[in-house]
């Protein structure tokens, strides 16, 4: 195993993961990677915990609004101060994570997925010297868009 993908799955907010996981089904790659859906906090801490003793990388996914980004930042805070390594990013995306990028990873998000799931991201300055750029962290080659 690569690579465990650990979805943040709220009810609330599940198409981008939807559109995310069938873009996943139908790009070749070479990266064995496993996915996994969380559904509280203690449950992400606990298949990140999973995770690190399976494959050498975890991407935790969070797709979320502006009137959710506060509480799920302190939720974020809960889980790291359970499970926190190097080999875990924690991915933002959706609208709150493209309109306020920078806000999102001063938060303490890894990477701002910014836009409509194109492969681009923003990372912290203040993180730049600890943290790999986004493409570096990802061993699959993106499809070409048209």
């Amino acid at each position: 195993m690569d690579l465990v993908i650990v979805l943040r799955y709220r009810k609330a907010v599940t198409y981008g993961l939807h559109v995310l996981l069938g873009a996943l089904e139908e790009h070749d790659t070479p990266t064995r990677y496993d996915v996994r859906f969380a559904t509280t906090p203690e449950a992400t801490a606990e298949e990140i915990e999973a995770a690190l003793a399976r494959a050498p990388r975890v991407l935790v996914l969070w797709s979320f609004y502006s009137p959710d980004a506060e509480a799920l930042a302190a939720e974020l805070a809960t889980i790291r101060s359970k499970v926190d390594s190097p080999r875990v990013r924690h991915v933002a995306g959706g609208v709150h994570a493209t309109a306020e990028p920078v806000q999102t990873l001063d938060a303490g998000w890894d990477v701002a997925a910014v836009g409509e799931g194109r492969p681009r991201c923003s990372r912290s300055s203040t993180r730049a010297a600890t943290r790999p750029a986004c493409p570096a962290w990802s061993t699959a080659t993106p499809p070409a868009r048209s």
